[in-house]
């Protein structure tokens, strides 16, 4: 039979052939289902077979040599096993010749007699268990009370280790094919028990909350603009007091051509003195951005109904003047924007209404009034906008500016973020410059997150001490790095034992596979077939490529970006590795929970590290970066692919996680890839009947085992 190499050699363009085939049927709408109808006669015409007849041979070799008489055994062992190479060599493809099969004893190219089974599979299992019944071998094989030997993914290994270095294990084997010295077997892959840890040493980044008092200041807008005139000739120059001044600019310019002058006009913000300048007035300066008005209007209002009264004096009750335009307040009290005060608040002169008046005295004679009945004390409103019907006593309207205090707040924006703040006193009105001002707050509890970086930090300790973890590598996690070559925080990578599981024990071989005759042995040097498991695999790696075909890219096995995060010196830890639970998973995200989980299937290949966030310079957490895959397959066709191609893995922060393209696929070779970490979960999935199972059978097991293994 021809060799794993030369048989992937010969069917890799048949499997890339019909790789093609899937994807174009696949990607097809209009061929996405095709219905071919069954044959109306199951039993057909079988085509005509070539004759059977002599297969051309092989030229024979010519005859050895005549072996001389003085030839020792070990000459003769070695000329043996060239004579046996070559035959082997020649006659190694005489099964792929036309006409092969008719020279096999007892072939028979007519239907076999399995046909009666077309129209009724149902009696195949029937056949098959009176076939069993009768057969010694199948009883013993089937037999509850036989050995039971399990094969684990282990002695696949151990298997294929020996198959590598055969020599390495056969030593010490004696002439006589008695057991010599024994040699340990590799360890089998088993369980994982031991997994990387990482740990920290260097600076670290504090965090702390700080918090202060922060009180809203309002002030009056009063700031006025001086207007100035000045005469400039050709002699004289009376404007370079103001043209120099940074406080002022010119606004207007008029020639006057009959005295040979110009006459400027300045706007300074503050008082220029000098004698060649002349200040015409002053206005009140436009007010700065972020400022803002408020309009107030005053109004006296009574509930006596008076729109006419005489004031008097609260002490002698004498009448002290008449006054007319006396507004009833009615609703003006339920007006929004007004708020009740007083008239020397307000700026208004104090007075008292009389509501009925006496006359005290005779008219004639030097009689006065009293007031016997006195009105009800006038009410004094500020509002903020006009009220209909209502007459001001007073309206202004002033500008005002606000800023915040900081004192006692932190001042450096570098090393603290504002993260909250929270009102004290909303929606207070003040009196300001003898206007109602009303805010929304006028003081807040400011918290800030401030960060400081101390040196000496290490959380390496318990790491250094467990005599079972060895450090693996270290690395700098500064980004970018110091010019100086130093490094704020170097990362420490441990492999240690997983807790709750213990190595498995060293095991021996023993001799060898010896063959002996006449007390002559001779080592029995075996090729074994892997024809079956590279089969495996390209089934399955053309249904996965049908399955995982991007119409989108044209582009196949692509794979999803995912991260995680891990908090240098702290207990947020959401990066585990493979085989290693999450130690903090209420503090990671649904998404890193789901990473975590992927990579333990075998699903995920990590693409690297990086520092996300730092202060300073200093790394204060770090994200991995992962490429999961739909199956374990896409995940090794992708890492054994790529160095194939000259395709490595992007940078950990820009990694997409591309595909394949379908001529890229093409040049992919199969047959060197290593599948032992897929082969040994197909014996695990598929376990083989001991008498010989149809090939349904086994598909139908090993589709079964991967849609449960899906994430």
């Amino acid at each position: 039979m021809a060799g794993a190499a030369e048989l992937s050699g010969r069917t890799r363009p048949l499997i890339a052939g019909l790789i093609l085939a899937c994807l174009l049927v696949a990607a097809s709408p209009a061929q996405a289902q095709v219905y071919i109808p069954p044959p109306d006669d199951l039993i057909e015409d079988l085509p005509v077979l070539p004759p059977a007849g002599e297969l051309p041979l092989p030229q024979p070799l010519p005859p050895p040599p005549p072996a001389p008489e003085t030839m020792t055994a070990q000459q003769a062992k070695a000329e043996a096993r060239a004579a046996g190479s070559a035959l082997r060599e020649n006659y190694q493809d005489l099964t792929q010749a036309a006409g092969a099969a008719a020279q096999v004893p007892g072939y028979d190219a007519t239907y076999p007699g399995l046909t009666q089974y077309y129209d009724n599979p149902g009696e195949m299992y029937a056949a098959g268990a009176a076939q069993g019944y009768n057969s010694e071998a199948y009883r013993t094989a089937n037999s509850t009370s036989r050995p039971v030997v399990d094969v684990t993914r282990g002695d696949m290994a151990r298997a294929t280790a020996i198959e590598a270095d055969p020599d390495a294990y056969l030593d010490g084997v004696s002439a006589d094919g008695s057991t010599g010295d024994c040699t340990p077997l590799p360890p089998g892959p088993g369980t994982p028990n031991s997994a990387e840890w990482t740990c920290h040493v260097g600076s670290k980044v504090i965090e702390e909350t700080k918090s202060c008092t922060s009180n809203l200041v309002v002030t009056e807008w009063s700031a006025l603009t001086y207007q100035y005139l000045c005469a400039i000739s050709g002699t004289f120059n009376g404007c370079s007091a103001l043209s120099g001044n940074g406080q002022c600019r010119r606004t207007s310019s008029y020639p006057v051509p009959d005295y040979g002058i110009t006459i400027d006009y300045y706007d300074c913000s503050s008082a220029v003195t000098d004698p060649n300048i002349y200040l015409l007035g002053t206005v009140p300066a436009p007010p700065p951005a972020g400022a803002f008005e408020v309009v107030s209007h005053i109004y006296r209002c009574n509930n006596d109904g008076l729109s006419a009264a005489l004031t008097y004096d609260p002490v002698t009750s004498f009448p002290l003047e008449y006054v007319t335009g006396l507004q009833h307040c009615g609703a003006i009290g339920s007006q929004p924007s007004c708020t009740r005060t007083t008239a020397g608040t307000a700026g208004l002169a104090e007075r008292d209404l009389c509501k009925t008046w006496d006359f005290i005295g005779d008219p004639l004679n030097g009689g006065y009034l009293t007031c016997i009945e006195p009105a009800a004390p006038e009410q004094v409103w500020s509002c903020s906008a006009s009220i209909a019907g209502f007459t001001p006593e007073i309206s202004t309207s002033k500008w005002f500016t606000e800023s915040w205090t900081t004192s006692g707040c932190p001042n450096d924006p570098v090393a603290c973020e504002l993260k909250s703040e929270v009102c004290t006193a909303p929606n207070q009105t003040r009196t300001i410059a003898g206007v109602q001002v009303t805010r929304p707050c006028w003081q807040k509890n400011r918290s800030y997150l401030c960060q400081r970086i101390v040196g000496g930090a290490n959380d390496c300790p318990s790491l250094e001490a467990n005599s079972s973890c060895t450090l693996a590598r270290e690395s700098c996690l500064d980004d970018p790095p110091a010019a100086n070559g130093s490094c704020g925080v170097t990362e420490r990578t441990y492999s240690c034992p997983i807790p709750g599981t213990t190595p498995e024990p060293v095991q021996y071989i023993c001799g060898g596979d010896v063959y002996c005759l006449n007390g002559e042995c001779e080592t029995i040097e075996r090729e074994a077939s892997d024809e079956f498991k590279d089969a495996a695999v390209a089934l399955n790696a053309l249904g996965q490529a049908s399955a995982e075909f991007d119409e989108a890219t044209l582009t196949l096995f692509r794979g999803t970006r995912e991260t995680c995060s891990h908090k240098l010196f702290g207990l947020s830890n959401c990066c585990s590795g493979s085989g290693v639970p999450l130690l903090t998973p209420l503090l990671c995200s649904p998404a890193e929970v789901l990473l975590d989980q992927k990579d333990d299937a075998g699903l995920c290949h990590k693409v690297g590290s990086y520092c996300s966030s730092s202060f300073l310079g200093i790394c204060k957490t770090r994200k991995q970066v992962y490429c999961c895959f739909e199956s374990k397959i896409s995940r090794i066709l992708q890492e054994q692919g790529r160095p194939q191609l000259g395709k490595p893995w992007g940078k950990p922060k820009t990694e997409t996680c591309e595909g394949f393209t379908v001529f890229e696929f093409q040049r992919l070779d199969l047959a060197i890839m290593d599948f032992s970490e897929v082969y040994a979960e197909f014996v695990e999935a598929a376990k083989l009947p001991d008498e010989a199972a149809t090939l349904v059978e086994i598909q139908r097991k090993i589709e079964a085992y991967y849609a449960s293994h899906q994430p």
